[in-house]
């Protein structure tokens, strides 16, 4: 034998020795795993259901070679061949049963499997079922996990084995068991949830359209209470508001009134006005008032009011109201009576005399309430039959006087006082 075929046989009997090596150490490995047959005559069946074929009838106090499971059965090996046998009838320690576990579960690649409390996980999912695959679907397996419901891998797959934890956890916690993720499910599970339809919110039992709700008071962020839930339900039905009805004006609801506001043309400061409520609801809200404006009288305030208008004066001290016409003015608006009997309220207004000191005074033109101040004081032109000899004046934010062009202070602190007053 030359030494090249001499090398060859030693590289060949080296590699048998590691192979069987390998093979003994495998097979070890497996076969550390066993269990106990618990019963005699328990069928080891070539495939994992009670109508498989099966090798033998096995005796009680047989021992098997743990390789895996499926379903209701372990895979084992016995006798070197491999087959099933059912789970009830092998004993396995705790210990083994966990080494099985972590042997044979596929690991998981989710972010959420190494979570350590249902906090950790974040916001709650959505609601799901059977079939459902994704990230929402992870968090669920995970929160089971945690709570002892799952033993599965979490990989986002909304099967057989996820349907039964649920229906499980809704078991113990007298839930219906619908074996979906739904609305009491998930907040039990997480202590809220992240979003609500308008046919899955418990909130809205008895409403399908804006005509059940009763018109809400005018709300903003950080009020709570009946009224903000009354503007969560309408935004629910409009598409606008996602999260749980909780009866809280938080940013989800800020931004789906946002988002109203945008869509409807409104002015979009996630507060829910007048305008808000009346494009919402049809109606005005349960507390109308119009809100008070303040008109600049140079940035487009005089063409807001144009000549000829007719509009309604309510002096804030008395309360009385009467009816007024623009007539002209530049500076500011000067105008008319627009009856005798609107001149007979302004008088009474300054007490029986004419004046011309200033009084803090809402405009209301248009839908719109306008601070302002006036003097009373028939003076200049006159062009209506009213028993009012001329026209007085009315002062806005940054108006002037014609004779002087400047700011009249004295109307001007009628006008911030006129701010805080409402119609």
């Amino acid at each position: 034998m030359n030494k090249t075929s001499g090398l060859a046989q030693r590289i060949v009997a080296a590699l048998c020795l590691a192979v069987m090596l390998g093979l003994s150490l495998s097979s070890f490995a497996a076969e550390a795993l066993t269990g106990t047959v618990n019963a005699d005559k328990v069928f080891f069946r070539m495939k994992a259901n009670t109508d498989s074929e099966y090798y033998a009838k096995l005796s009680k106090g047989a021992k098997v070679a743990l390789l895996g499971t499926s379903g209701d059965f372990y895979k084992v090996r016995y006798d070197s061949k491999v087959g099933y046998v059912m789970k009830k009838f092998v004993t396995v320690s705790d210990a083994t049963a966990k080494k099985l576990k972590e042997a044979t579960q596929p690991k998981s690649t989710s972010k959420y499997a190494d979570a350590k409390s249902i906090s950790a996980l974040g916001t709650p999912p959505k609601f799901c079922k059977l079939g459902d695959k994704g990230e929402h679907v992870e968090k669920l397996q995970r929160a089971l996990q945690l709570k002892k419901f799952y033993e599965g891998t979490v990989d986002g797959g909304f099967g057989k084995l996820t349907q039964a934890a649920v229906m499980s956890f809704q078991k113990k916690y007298g839930l219906k068991q619908t074996g979906e993720a739904d609305y009491d499910t998930v907040l039990k599970l997480f202590g809220s949830v992240a979003e609500t339809t308008a046919k899955t919110d418990p909130q809205m039992k008895g409403i399908s359209s804006i005509s059940d709700i009763a018109v809400p008071k005018t709300t903003s962020p950080g009020n709570t209470g009946r009224h903000v839930k009354a503007l969560q339900q309408a935004l629910k039905l409009k598409g606008y508001y996602k999260a749980a009805i909780d009866s809280s004006y938080g940013d989800k609801t800020a931004e789906a009134v946002k988002a109203f506001q945008k869509a409807s043309r409104l002015t979009v400061d996630g507060v829910a006005g007048y305008a808000t409520i009346k494009k919402l609801f049809g109606q005005n809200a349960a507390n109308y008032t119009l809100e008070t404006e303040r008109l600049d009288w140079f940035k487009n305030g005089s063409a807001t009011i144009p000549k000829g208008a007719t509009f309604t004066v309510k002096d804030i001290a008395t309360g009385k109201t009467f009816s007024a016409t623009r007539w002209s003015g530049v500076n500011h608006l000067d105008a008319e009576p627009t009856t005798s009997d609107d001149t007979d309220t302004v008088k009474a207004v300054f007490g029986g005399e004419w004046s011309w000191r200033r009084r803090a005074i809402l405009v209301k033109y248009n839908g719109h309430v306008y601070a302002a101040s006036m003097n009373g004081m028939p003076h200049g032109t006159t062009t209506i039959d009213n028993e009012f000899s001329g026209h007085f004046c009315i002062h806005f934010y940054n108006s002037r006087t014609h004779d002087t062009n400047r700011v009249d202070e004295t109307h001007q602190n009628a006008v911030a006082s006129a701010m805080k007053a409402t119609w």
